[in-house]
């Protein structure tokens, strides 16, 4: 049975997939990048509550993958990806010149983000079950 721990943690993913889908058709495009960072990270983060692993405050997604013992499984295109979303969400957190930010995230980005985040977790929801 799935504990309450795991559950809040996959709601607030899937919440944070649709207002990242949300930021994206609003053309919001560097928020729609950081959400996607947030997805997963909270979806790790719920696959480390179901494995009853501590559940640290790391934002880093390559780490988390670590944590959960899944790194491993990734490809190194998957891993990339990965770290890329990690920078971004300092930089999208603390970064104050929007338009220096906004360099480079498009919306075809934006959109292969969103994918990537959508198949990143089915594939960590299936070590859930």
């Amino acid at each position: 049975m799935e504990s309450d721990k795991v559950r809040r943690w996959k709601e607030r993913s899937e919440y944070d997939l649709e207002t990242a889908e949300v930021m994206h058709a609003a053309g919001r495009y560097i928020y729609s990048v950081f959400m996607c960072q947030q997805a997963i990270e909270k979806c790790f983060k719920a696959l480390l509550a179901y494995n009853n692993d501590e559940v640290l405050p790391i934002h880093n997604l390559r780490r988390l993958a670590e944590l959960s013992g899944v790194v491993g499984e990734l490809d190194e295109d998957k891993l990339r990806k990965l770290d890329f979303l990690s920078r971004y969400y300092i930089n999208a957190r603390y970064k104050e010149d929007i338009a220096d930010l906004s360099k480079g995230i498009t919306e075809e980005l934006s959109k292969s983000f969103i994918d990537f985040t959508k198949e990143t977790i089915q594939w960590l929801l299936q070590k859930i079950k």
